[in-house]
């Protein structure tokens, strides 16, 4: 089995520009999220953005103490799926993992495990889910919460809370946080490319990408992982997972 850890990325962003040269934990998210790629002992790292992009990043950080490729996708790509579906034919692999820059608190031992015990999961494509750590991070529009069947496939995402009572209580217990880590078999992105141009409506709604491939008929498989941080998606949020990761660290000493 071949596999290959792909990070896309872009700089212009309109809720966070520049966002992967943004530094977390004394080191830029970009170069957080290589570091924890190079921890998934599968694979090699590759990275994906406009030329353009990648010539700012170099200009700005020094990346050849990091081991990695570079392949280049369009600056007109909208979604992270979109640049891997530009470069996965040029890559010798059987399962493309696409890794979020922004999830930096993604502990690399739980992708580890997945892909030793990869021939137990019946999949096209799979994600991962963990509880949320608190009702703050649930109310979030910027969290993505899922309901599932009883096979482990993704029923529905959004961005608003589900399932929620019929009183409209929230029960943290009942929730599921997606995490935006994908494991993609090559003949789903072979199939997904052939219908990339087909518009699809609740994805436009939510913002999602994962609802267009609802939306076409494609089934998502979803497992559990450890995870206790979010996908930083605005500025504010650099310091509120610096701050839990402190927390974190005192708890586990004092345990």
């Amino acid at each position: 089995m071949k596999i290959s850890k792909i990070l896309p990325f872009r700089l212009k962003s309109e809720r966070f520009p520049n966002k992967p040269l943004s530094k977390i934990f004394n080191k830029t998210l970009l170069e957080n999220s290589i570091c924890i790629s190079e921890k998934i002992n599968y694979g090699k790292t590759i990275l994906t953005c406009s030329e353009k992009d990648f010539n700012k990043v170099q200009n700005e950080v020094d990346l050849k103490k990091y081991n990695f490729n570079f392949l280049p996708s369009s600056s007109s790509c909208s979604c992270a799926t979109d640049r891997v579906l530009e470069i996965y034919d040029k890559l010798d692999s059987d399962i493309f993992i696409s890794i979020p820059i922004d999830e930096a608190l993604l502990i690399p031992e739980e992708i580890n495990n997945i892909i030793l015990n990869i021939s137990n999961y019946d999949f096209d494509v799979l994600t991962f889910y963990c509880n949320f750590y608190n009702k703050e991070d649930a109310i979030s529009k910027l969290s993505a919460k899922i309901t599932t069947n009883k096979n482990q496939e993704i029923l529905y995402l959004s961005r608003s809370i589900i399932p929620i009572t019929k009183n409209g209580d929230i029960k943290l217990n009942n929730l599921k946080k997606n995490v935006g880590v994908f494991f993609f078999k090559k003949h789903f992105l072979d199939k997904l490319k052939l219908k990339h141009n087909v518009e699809t409506t609740l994805d436009k709604i939510e913002g999602l990408e994962q609802l267009r491939w609802l939306e076409l008929g494609f089934k998502i498989k979803i497992l559990k992982i450890k995870h206790y941080g979010f996908g930083i998606d605005i500025p504010e949020q650099i310091k509120l997972l610096e701050d839990r990761r402190k927390c974190s660290q005192k708890q586990q000493k004092s345990e």
